[in-house]
């Protein structure tokens, strides 16, 4: 009975309780409503009345709660499911606080608990026979008061942050925002006191309260941890939920001067990627590999993404067009018209399940650049300026002869009585020989003679002074942003001027970008984005080239006359010849106009529900332009004599194919391009532990080419570039009766429709697991419908070992580790491939007048996409808060139903078909490591360095390639694949040393013996290595003083690649030109017997042995009484020898900079808000063989070679 009468007299102080909550809030009108809340807590206490009798003590009951962003409401309710235990409170005030716990309970008595969860909130609870009364804790007169405070937390691009922890400093008293970076709390109504807001990967944000009832709070991302946002471009997901091998910089971290496009940057900067520099022209553009090649006749670039959206070229050409001699070249690839200084981030997509999402495009990696966009803040104007200049290339660097060193080699040549071609030049102003014939024919003295060798032993003529200039470039972009929550804003204008180290080379590039981010209230956001470029680039024609001009050419040949003008010589052929003037009469350019339009919207339909659109817009108008005057050597060759040789008069004027005016290439292509892109995302969490992140949608995407090319004859741009009337018989037979005059159109259209989908799900940050997958179909592919489409899927896991219990020791103590893997199928495809049969229309037949046509492609009705299956493990760590991080990855692909060239019988009309039957191995490894040697007041000093290592190997490809000799000519450049072995293995005959008896090289045939040349099919085929390289990547250190004094230092490396050295040989002539300049070695070369013992450069040929000699070419053999008879001649082969492959590689050092943040006391007094200066001295140096002989191994054959720079530059802020 006593304890009955104590739970009566306990209902009873319940229900005055809750009478006097029900008057207190409660307004005369609401009679009817207090009548339902009067009868709801009587129908409460006769249960719970009733119930007593069956409620045990919980006292010594235990509760286990994970409180993560739990309101007081939630936690309530968890304590009443666990312990049975009746709450009375008052909704509204407890709603009101919108409190936030974050807590873990583990197995803790009921009443401590209640201590814990109620400690430092404005309410007291009462605990008695299974009720705990709830009501807010009265007011002292002496107590501090409390004030409810509210806000919103938000990045610094203005998006809402959630889960962002806000804790005033010296309590524990806090909350946490929710999913749209709101918050609430009660803090002590004391002006000064601090709050405390932290959010992973940002940095810590400190405000001082001064009384404010609103607070807008704007957190910065740390510079250590930039990359835990993962930018696919679909999405920005949390790196804490992508398992993913993905890496992350940002532009400023890898910015160097000069580069006119980010592809320039990228060299030893990202594990896995490979740049080679193909060019030092400013237009050029780098060949990058991601993971190695994955395919023999498809695309092996990479896909370039920027803002969500894919770019193609401009103009329909292949990778290897960019870099062929052709206008192609001047157009630069599909992010030429993009400036570096509006790139904001660039995010790299390697392994499968970061590329599934972007299906076939994306077999070779995913390149995401991000633009920048509009920070909250008033409006804040930015200069950037800079200026560079390139240092022309010098004969230093290089081991050439001069003008002493080469007459006395032509001096030798003819006293051993060797043979010279056909066609030299025997000009007395240009060459030793031309005066040896002066003096020969008795045209002057012995004295005469002697006097103009001195003279000429001194000309020394510098052609790299001549045709190369100290380049200054000059960049500079302005930008303004700024904004609310609301609207952002980032607009951006540049220019570039960029000069070729070589004269006539130049680059213009103007740019603009305007983008702006709008909330339209809570559930509406989009971004709108607008740029425009025209960028102009200006080359030199085809076959002129200036470094390989100044490379060749004696220095005994002046390129002046006495009085200035021009000196003209004949060049391997009866017609005059001088570069200047032909860098005068010829050239190349090419003009781009880039339209882009970008919209991208955001609607929160329903809870975790949104809807995401992007529809962009592309338009581009490309002008190419390739033209030789009447007076160029170019036009002379198809003239057939000098430019006013002969005049109208004379009846051989008339009977040329092109008596007077020039040739004009024009091409004139317009693209235009569209995405339109739909997708619904779900983004839930579930009790504080579960994350589902769900991105399923639907793309169309089309571009058109369309446009027209046309080489016009008879072109005078003297007389407003008209093209005059050309009525002789020969130009007739050449040109208009075999349709040359006749335009070529472009018309190619091309859709693609995709439906994708995404699905993450992350547990208690410890367990993450990833899934891709997206369908696109192809209409290149046979006539079955089963071979059009093909999935492309991937799945993706990750645990993070730090998260867990057992090791949370080791997390405090600021270590991090995870462990991730996936697995995906993705597919390739041949751009030029197709189920049909292709015909393409040739000339016209003299015979019968009628067009001819030929077979350009065989139909394959079965051919089907390019399959790789790709695997990936690796780890990530970072110890001791960040002072090491880095991580490594392991991979293989396997590629199925590669594409080869097949070939087939000459009865089909065409020798070649494309089939699927072959297959590939990629195997690597990859990594990075950042060290922090040094942190301190004074200096931060830090270390990075990253590799990528790849081996690959053709499993199945070509067959019978020793018995056919354009297959044997593809091994010998490294461009066949060839079963067994790495793709771009390079194969070289196999050198057996100079002769003894005269001097000349050997080689090996099948059989054993030595020989100087003869079928090749015969010969022995040594493989020499790869072209491509095993392993690349780069290192570099930074030291910071003050945090305003930085040094950079970077060097870029590449191993385990080969190329072939220079010819060594003049166009297989059986002794130089006389007006050629050859290498210092020849001094050195073979000239008795015995000399073969001590050095490897052969004897120069004498006419005896090459009479011997038929000059065929390598196709042509006959036999001799030993069975072979050498008929192309053994300098092809020895240039093609495995001794003249060298290593290709090289240590690059890529960069040297200082920086200087002006301190802002100082600047502030000339009206800026910050200002910093750079210097940078890039490609200084490069370590290779010595048997570069100076030149630099990764680009041996380029126009112009990568060349040092050095550049000054400033940003200002305003």
């Amino acid at each position: 009975m006593a304890a009955f009468g104590k739970r009566l007299r306990l209902l009873i102080k319940v229900s005055k309780c809750m009478k006097k909550r029900r008057n207190s809030t409660q307004s005369s009108p609401e009679n009817a409503r207090g009548k339902i809340y009067l009868a709801m807590r009587l129908t409460l206490l006769l249960t719970m009345f009733f119930s007593f009798t069956a409620i045990a003590s919980v006292s010594s009951q235990s509760v286990t709660l994970k409180l993560e962003n739990a309101s007081l409401r939630e936690t309530i309710k968890e304590l009443k499911n666990q312990t049975g235990v009746y709450f009375v409170f008052n909704e509204e005030e407890i709603a009101s606080l919108n409190v936030k716990l974050n807590m873990v309970l583990t197995n803790e008595p009921f009443e401590k608990a209640l201590e814990r969860i109620f400690e430092g909130l404005p309410f007291s609870y009462e605990y008695s026979e299974g009720v705990v009364i709830v009501k807010p804790t009265p007011q002292k007169k002496d107590e501090v008061k409390l004030k409810l405070i509210k806000g919103k937390v938000v990045d610094t691009d203005g998006v809402p942050l959630p889960g962002v922890s806000v804790v005033v400093e010296g309590t524990t008293r806090g909350v946490a925002s929710d999913v749209d970076g709101l918050f609430q709390m009660m803090i002590e109504n004391k002006i000064g006191q601090k709050l405390l807001f932290s959010f992973v990967g940002m940095e810590q944000k400190v405000i001082t309260w001064q009384g404010q009832d609103s607070l807008h709070v704007v957190m910065k991302y740390s510079t250590v941890d930039m990359d835990e946002v993962v930018v696919t471009g679909y999405q920005t997901v949390n790196r804490r939920e992508s398992a993913s091998a993905v890496s992350v910089v940002k532009t400023d971290e890898i910015y160097v001067a000069g580069a006119t496009s980010i592809d320039q940057m990228l060299q030893g900067q990202i594990p896995g990627l490979m740049v080679i520099n193909t060019s030092g022209e400013p237009s050029a553009t780098p060949k990058i590999r991601i993971r190695g090649t994955s395919t023999i006749n498809g695309n092996k670039a990479p896909v370039w993404v920027v803002d969500g959206v894919i770019l193609e070229q401009d103009v329909p050409i292949t990778a290897s067009d960019l870099n062929s001699e052709d206008a192609e070249y001047l157009v630069g690839n599909a992010i030429a018209g993009i400036s570096p200084q509006d790139i904001e981030s660039i995010t790299v997509l390697k392994d499968a399940s970061a590329t599934a999402i972007y299906g076939v495009k994306a077999a070779n990696g995913v390149i995401v650049l991000t633009t920048k966009k509009g920070k909250i803040g008033k409006p804040s104007v930015s200069y950037h300026g800079e200026v560079v200049v390139n240092q022309r290339p010098s004969y230093r660097n290089f081991d050439l002869m001069n003008s002493s060193e080469r007459m006395t080699l032509s001096k030798e040549v003819i006293e051993d009585g060797l043979k010279y071609g056909s066609n030299i030049s025997l000009d007395p102003n240009d060459s030793y020989e031309g005066l040896v014939n002066e003096l020969v024919n008795r045209r002057i003295t012995h004295a005469e003679f002697s006097e103009l060798a001195m003279e000429m032993a001194k000309r020394n003529t510098d052609w790299f002074d001549i045709l190369f200039r100290n380049a200054v470039t000059h960049n500079h972009t302005l930008s303004v942003q700024g904004g609310n929550e609301q609207t952002r804003y980032y607009f951006s204008a540049g220019y570039n001027n960029n000069q070729g180290a070589a004269q006539k080379s130049l680059s213009e590039r103007f740019t603009t970008l305007a983008k702006v981010d709008v909330n339209l209230g809570e559930y509406v956001n989009f971004m709108t984005k607008i740029d425009y470029s025209t960028t102009k680039n200006d080359g030199y024609a085809v076959g002129v080239n200036p470094f390989s001009y100044a490379y060749k050419t004696s220095r005994t040949l002046s390129p002046y006359e006495a009085d200035g003008s021009y000196h003209m010589y004949k060049q391997g052929s009866a017609y005059e010849y001088n570069i200047l003037k032909e860098l005068d009469e010829t050239g190349q350019s090419a003009k781009t106009n880039d339209f882009n339009a970008l919209l991208n919207l955001n609607v929160k339909l329903i809870k975790n529900i949104s809807y995401q659109g992007t529809f962009s817009f592309h338009n581009s108008t490309t002008e190419q332009r390739d033209w030789q005057t009447e007076e160029s050597n170019a036009v002379a060759k198809i003239r057939g004599y000098n430019y006013k040789e002969y005049d109208e008069t004379e009846d051989k004027y008339w009977e040329s194919s092109l008596p007077y005016g020039g040739i004009l290439t024009s091409k004139n292509t317009t693209k235009t391009g569209y995405t339109v892109r739909n997708a619904l995302n779900y983004v839930a969490m579930f009790g504080g532990v579960h994350d589902i992140n769900i991105y399923v949608g639907s793309e169309l995407r089309g571009n058109k080419y369309s446009g027209t090319s046309v080489t016009g004859y008879g072109w005078t741009p003297e007389f407003g570039e008209r093209f005059m009337p050309i009525y002789t018989d020969r130009f007739t037979q050449n040109y208009a009766a075999k349709g040359k005059l006749l335009p070529t159109n472009t018309n190619t259209i091309s859709r693609v429709a995709s439906f994708f989908g995404t699905a993450s799900y992350t547990y208690d940050n410890r367990y993450v697991l990833n899934f891709n997958i997206r369908s696109d179909g192809a209409n290149k592919f046979g006539s079955n419908p089963k071979y059009r489409w093909l999935p492309t899927w991937s799945v993706a896991g990750k645990w993070t070992l730090t998260n867990e219990s057992f090791l949370s020791a080791f997390a405090d103590k600021g270590h991090f580790v995870s462990i991730r893997g996936s697995y995906g199928v993705q597919g390739n495809i041949h751009d030029d491939s197709t189920p049909n049969l292709i015909l393409e229309i040739g000339d016209r037949n003299e015979t019968s007048t009628l067009d001819q046509s030929t077979i350009y492609r065989l139909p394959n009705p079965d051919l089907r996409w390019e399959k790789t299956s790709s695997w990936n493990v690796a780890v990530d760590f970072s110890f001791w808060s960040g002072r090491l991080s880095g991580s490594v990855d392991v991979y293989k692909k396997h590629t199925d139903d590669l594409i080869i060239d097949k070939t087939v019988a000459a009865s089909n009309g065409k020798q070649h078909l494309y089939i699927n039957a072959g297959q590939m191995n990629n195997t690597g490894v990859e990594g990075n490591l950042s060290v922090g040697l040094l942190k301190s007041k004074l200096f931060d000093w830090n270390f990075n360095v990253n590799f990528g290592r790849n081996t690959n190997e053709v499993i199945l490809a070509n067959d019978n390639l020793y018995n056919d000799l354009e297959k044997i000519t593809e091994m010998l450049n490294g461009n066949l694949a060839v079963e067994g072995e790495k793709l771009g293995m390079m194969y070289s005959f196999a050198y057996a040393g100079l002769s003894a008896d005269n001097g000349y090289p050997l080689f090996y045939g099948k059989d054993g013996k030595k020989y100087h040349g003869g079928d090749p099919t015969m010969m022995k085929l040594v493989k020499s290595g790869s072209i491509n390289p095993d392993l690349s990547g780069g290192f570099d250190t930074q030291l910071t003083f003050k945090k305003r004094l930085s040094l950079t230092i970077g060097f870029a490396y590449s191993i385990g690649g080969v190329k072939r050295l220079p010819d060594v040989y003049d166009d297989n002539s059986k002794v130089f030109d006389p007006l050629s300049n050859v290498s210092t070695d020849w001094k050195k070369r073979w000239r008795k017997s015995g000399d073969e013992l001590k050095t490897d450069i052969p004897a120069l040929y004498n006419s005896e042995f090459a009479n011997n000699f038929r000059y065929e070419g390598l196709m042509n053999y006959v036999d001799d009484e030993d069975g072979r008879k050498a008929v192309e001649q053994c300098t092809y082969y020895y240039d093609k020898s495995d001794h003249r492959v060298a290593k290709a590689d090289y240590l690059r050092l890529r960069l040297i900079g200082l920086s200087y943040a002006m301190p802002e006391e100082l600047v502030k007094k000339i009206g800026v808000s910050s200002m910093m200066l750079r210097f940078q001295a890039t490609n200084l140096h490069v370590w290779a063989s010595k048997k570069w002989q100076g030149l630099d191994p990764e680009t041996p054959d380029a126009n112009i070679p990568v060349l040092p720079a050095y550049s000054f530059g400033i940003n200002v802020s305003f």
